[in-house]
């Protein structure tokens, strides 16, 4: 449970709710919004259209701030691509924090090198021969969106030449001249000839409406490619290229100087503000509030940015390609929906498969990606706008997590540890332990928080938990208690399947384990046993305040067994009739006297089916019925391990009924779970069914751990059995539990049977 700020609360709060209702994809039928802090809001919006059918759309809604500004992203070099994970990272590395990102420019798939002009930090790192339509930003983080149309020209005092490319790839038998800076990679990637300039730059950037003073320390000709050194200007073409161009490069000299100059046209000085910016093929969708309609057709995933009257950029993303998820948008519809925000100005970026959102939410370590990119994975792409987050460390507490509160609703009489399982600051920054936290609770119920730091629930009605601490109440968490819930269910424990009516042959010492659940609006609220009132009616039998029922050895009787809580009652009949079987499907079974007496200890119990009480010896037992059984045999007190929560990833879908055993089991080191990185993490899988080399490592556990055991064991298939399972399978070999099958197999990786699992005790009980 993430719970924010209450002085904040209205900026913060997680809603069901979206923006307004759109003609142009359909109907909304969905989605949620967040606040990510620094004034940025992330949105998802489902639609549904009777034309396309499901359309899913993300967007970041930004206000220019100092707290996040909008960035180019490319990487280390020009050449190449990366995913957005891996710009993410580049962005780490160097010191920067990504708040959101979306795909940006179009791109060569050859060279991963962007169509348009690109500008990182006032620095021109890209620039194409022709004007584009393009998106800025200045430092303050407001936006720009026009036509970019830079020109570049070197001139040694005398006579300039344009340059037409920055960072670009030279390919052979191209006429003009080319800049390249250590911003395009390591090497020119030329493989022709081509004549080579290296020049120190000594005053002025590569920034638009600017000039930049560089001094000629080399120059040759050379076929194929050269190392760009770092901080140098390369000038270069095409030996075979336009004659005026090749002239002036090859009459400069060594100790030359050389000025570099860059000028946008037609801009009144709009793009010299711009501190990153791109440019895109893609075209303008929205000008001057004037949504497009001049495109080609053709549906397929989007990606685009827009300005809003008020100055706020829309990060845009809609998916598409993905029948039943999300079908994707004409270029007439996308410049429509832009529109539709209300983006005055907008630019359509790369889409398809490049199209991708990210975003870092608070309360989170990392950035994830939102979106379903159509080609099923991640694609690795040219460049990315992000916003970089600029927020401090502040320590002062934003977002709170309580560990395993999920589920807010009680059974009166129950009661929850209070934990913090992590808290952000509010410049999102993971605060360290210790927290400082003190906690109070305003309630009319009558519940309180010990000395140990449980909320203890009573009554019925709201219980409001305060956090406090230096900077006072940071936070808020609401519970809600019952002491009569609307319905109770009674479930066997064996397969948790519910019981509503018992016929039973007589018998003294047939036991069967019965758990309690209560409900309210048709959800299971927290309770255990110990809260319910067990009783039985009729000389049916008995029954333990921890539902263990054990049924009467006499003939033709009838009774009820009643569970209450509060006002609430569940009745359940039993009728014992001599013409029943104990287990109506075990008479033939193999291991039908070892289920019988296993049946009479308590440690297995059976289930009702179609009024008979059944065993189902042949079913796969799961690792919660089976963590069940352990805790049964070793007769371990289910009530002692409440405090105690196994870290497994998947604790929260480990079944009520179960959670006791498996925390016990956990805590008496018999249940380590399994793990799929190496022991980094671990999950329980409550509902897969447990091999029997998983079985026999758990068994092999209960065994002393100095035990002396045969280390030489010959099943056929010894070399199936797992490392991790090869001790406890030894141990158990050694005192006679396990002997393998007929032909001197042990199947190691099989699913274990209930008959095998009862067997199993029932020899390490001897």
């Amino acid at each position: 449970m993430k719970i924010k700020l209450l002085i904040l609360t209205a900026a913060l709060l997680i809603t069901a709710q979206t923006a307004a209702f759109a003609d142009v994809l359909g109907d909304q039928t969905g989605g949620w919004s967040t606040y990510m802090g620094a004034d940025t809001y992330f949105h998802n919006v489902q639609f549904t259209s009777p034309s396309v059918g499901k359309q899913n759309e993300y967007y970041v809604e930004y206000t220019p701030n100092s707290e996040a500004v909008p960035v180019v992203v490319n990487g280390a070099s020009i050449w190449g691509t990366r995913t957005i994970k891996q710009a993410e990272s580049y962005m780490e590395d160097n010191g920067f924090r990504p708040l959101a990102g979306i795909n940006a420019d179009y791109f060569s798939f050859k060279t991963g090198i962007p169509m348009g002009h690109t500008i990182i930090d006032g620095e021109i790192v890209s620039k194409d021969f022709y004007g584009q339509d393009a998106v800025g930003f200045r430092e303050d983080g407001t936006g720009m969106i026009g036509w970019l149309d830079i020109k570049t020209s070197v001139s040694d005092g005398d006579s300039k030449v344009e340059i037409q490319y920055i960072n670009k790839w030279c390919q052979p038998g191209f006429d003009p001249i080319y800049l390249m800076t250590d911003k395009f990679g390591n090497s020119t990637k030329t493989s022709s000839e081509c004549l080579f300039l290296i020049c120190d730059p000594i005053e002025g950037r590569l920034h638009i409406d600017e000039a930049m003073t560089v001094v000629v320390e080399d120059m040759f000709v050379y076929n194929g490619a050269i190392d760009i050194p770092d901080g140098k200007i390369v000038l270069l073409m095409d030996t075979s290229g336009d004659r005026e161009c090749y002239d002036f490069l090859s009459n400069c000299y060594v100790g030359e100087e050389l000025t570099i100059a860059n000028e946008s046209i037609d801009d009144d000085g709009l793009w010299s503000e711009a501190e990153n910016a791109l440019s895109s093929v893609g075209g303008r969708l929205v000008e001057n509030g004037v949504a497009r309609t001049d495109f080609e057709a053709g549906a397929a995933p989007r990606t685009a940015v827009g300005i809003k009257d008020n100055g706020n950029i829309i990060f845009y993303v809609l998916d598409g390609r993905q029948q039943g998820y999300s079908y994707g948008a004409q270029l007439r519809t996308l410049a429509q929906r832009m529109a539709e925000l209300g983006c005055v100005e907008a630019i359509n970026l790369d889409g398809g498969g490049s199209t991708v959102i990210s975003a870092h939410f608070p309360g989170e370590d990392e950035p994830k990606i939102m979106n379903k990119p159509s080609d099923g994975y991640v694609r690795s792409v040219a460049n990315y706008l992000f916003l970089r987050d600029n927020r401090e460390n502040t320590n002062e507490p934003w977002i709170v997590t309580l560990r395993d509160a999920g589920n807010t609703n009680y059974l009166s009489g129950m009661s929850s540890k209070i934990e913090i399982e992590s808290m952000y600051d509010t410049g999102n920054f993971k605060m360290e332990e210790p927290y400082n936290i003190d906690f109070r609770a305003e309630t009319d119920t009558g519940s309180y928080i010990d000395e140990d730091g449980y909320i203890i629930f009573n009554g019925s009605g709201i219980v409001e938990i305060i956090m406090s601490g230096e900077y006072g109440d940071v936070a808020s968490a609401i519970y809600t208690t019952y002491e009569s819930p609307d319905e109770i269910k009674i479930f066997n424990q064996a397969d948790w399947k519910e019981i509503n009516e018992i016929t039973a042959a007589p018998s003294d010492e047939l036991q069967l384990a019965l758990s309690a659940a209560s409900y309210v609006n048709g959800i299971e609220i927290h309770s255990n046993n110990h809260l319910y009132s067990w009783e039985v009616q009729g000389d049916i039998g008995t029954i333990t305040r921890d539902g263990i029922f054990t049924l009467a050895d006499v003939n033709d009787a009838e009774g009820n067994i009643i569970v209450t809580a509060g006002d609430t009652v569940k009745k359940i009949p039993v009728h014992i009739s001599d013409n029943q079987t104990a287990f109506a499907d075990t008479e033939t079974h193999w291991a039908r006297a070892i289920i019988d007496e296993m049946a009479d200890t308590g440690i297995i119990t059976g289930m009702e089916e179609d009024g008979r009480f059944v065993f189902k010896p042949d079913n796969n037992i799961t690792r919660a019925e089976f963590a069940s059984m352990i805790v049964r045999y070793q007769g371990l007190d289910l009530n002692g391990y409440d405090d105690k929560k196994p870290a497994f990833t998947d604790a929260d879908k480990i079944p009520q009924w179960a959670q006791n055993a498996v925390r016990a089991a956990y805590s008496e080191g018999y249940i380590m779970g399994r793990s799929n990185d190496n022991g980094k993490t671990f999950e329980f899988a409550p509902y897969d069914n447990i091999t029997r080399a998983e079985a026999m490592t758990i068994l092999g556990r209960i065994l002393p751990s100095d035990m002396p055991y045969l280390d030489d064991i010959t099943f056929a298939d010894s070399g199936d059995i797992p490392q991790w399972a090869s001790e406890g399978i030894k141990k158990l070999f050694t005192v006679g539990v396990v002997n393998g099958y007929e032909d001197n197999t042990i199947h190691p990786n099989n699913n274990m049977s209930r008959a095998e699992a009862a067997a199993m005790l029932y020899k390490l009980s001897k």
